[in-house]
């Protein structure tokens, strides 16, 4: 049974001064080919003596997920869900770089706990002392909405009433090599990115209510524009929408022709200008899209959006045509 879905609280890490507000004064620009996080000081949120073992990812997992529960006035939690392609970069790195030092022979099981995909989703539950649902996806370039699907359906099944779900990927030194080598990475053309955003989805409107989640679905590898145009109207009709209301569609594709033809009415947008490519980057975008439904106007300043009424916002995203995301949201009448 379907049901109403509330953003009720969100913590963002990400190239812009997203943490601490809505958005930064001035927008950052990329250097050479990569956009890098700005990040909060970790000492206010996590203690010193756990800081010291945890990596980069970690921290910003906690802190965004910190962050939320306090934005949504700490509603005890029914799941934890993680969307992540990547995973912990750096700690796999050291692992494998461990296996070579030590020719294979006298491993520490601790290199390779940390290393996992589940090991943010793990740690937030173990900081927060939750034995709850505990998942972690790990779908490429749709790991962030397989993660939102699953708690939309945990939702619906009335399974749950409070769910924190997190879209997270981090980049390093030694990724940014093989994605510059492997051509992924063009300074000007293909900049890549990173970034940590979390939200606290509940089944009732809290005092801090960002948006409205009124759908969300993917693709893979369709066949043509119709079955893409198809999809997007399924999850229209479900919500008792039609195309005519979009005012704003944030679009991580350079190519925009489907959204011009579809939406001519709304402003179009493309969001990885803020934060970079990378396979969980319409977490960031949801997170700008709750803000702009909040009627934050740097946000809508960095976005290049002059319209002021904004009630109704589309996500869209595809990866090399395979791979292809719908996020819609909408204002909350309060």
């Amino acid at each position: 049974m379907k049901k109403n879905i509330y953003i009720n609280g969100l913590g963002n890490i990400s190239p812009q001064e997203t943490f601490y507000q809505a958005m930064g004064e001035t927008v950052v620009e990329a250097e050479g080919a990569f956009l890098t996080c700005q990040e909060p000081n970790y000492k206010e949120f996590i203690q010193k003596k756990l800081l010291r073992r945890m990596s980069r990812i970690v921290r910003m997992g906690l802190a965004t997920a910190h962050k939320a529960l306090e934005d949504a006035n700490q509603p005890p939690l029914d799941a934890i869900i993680s969307g992540t392609a990547w995973g912990c970069v750096k700690d796999t790195e050291k692992f494998l770089e461990t296996i070579i030092e030590n020719k294979e022979e006298y491993l520490t099981p601790t290199a390779f706990v940390q290393s996992t995909h589940n090991t943010v989703a793990g740690q937030i539950a173990l900081l927060n002392h939750n034995n709850c649902y505990n998942m972690s996806y790990v779908q490429g370039n749709v790991s962030f909405e397989s993660a939102l699907i699953d708690a939309m359906l945990l939702f619906y099944d009335n399974k749950a009433k409070n769910i924190l779900v997190n879209g997270i990927d981090e980049q390093t030194e030694q990724l940014g090599v093989l994605l510059e080598r492997l051509q992924c990475a063009k300074a000007g053309e293909r900049v890549m990115g990173e970034g940590a955003a979390c939200f606290i989805l509940g089944t009732e409107q809290a005092e801090n209510t960002y948006a409205q989640l009124v759908g969300a679905t993917m693709l893979y590898r369709p066949k043509n524009k119709e079955s893409i145009q198809q999809s997007i109207q399924q999850v229209f009709q479900k919500s008792d929408l039609d195309f005519e209301a979009i005012d704003v569609v944030l679009t991580g594709n350079q190519d925009q022709t489907l959204e011009k033809k579809l939406f001519p009415n709304a402003v179009l947008s493309h969001y990885k200008k803020l934060c970079g490519e990378y396979p969980t980057s319409t977490a960031f975008a949801m997170a700008l899209a709750a803000q702009l439904l909040k009627g934050n106007e740097p946000t809508k300043t960095a976005l290049g959006i002059e319209k002021k009424e904004i009630q109704h916002i589309l996500i869209y995203n595809n990866h090399q045509t395979i791979n292809h995301s719908i996020i819609l949201l909408s204002k909350v009448v309060k």
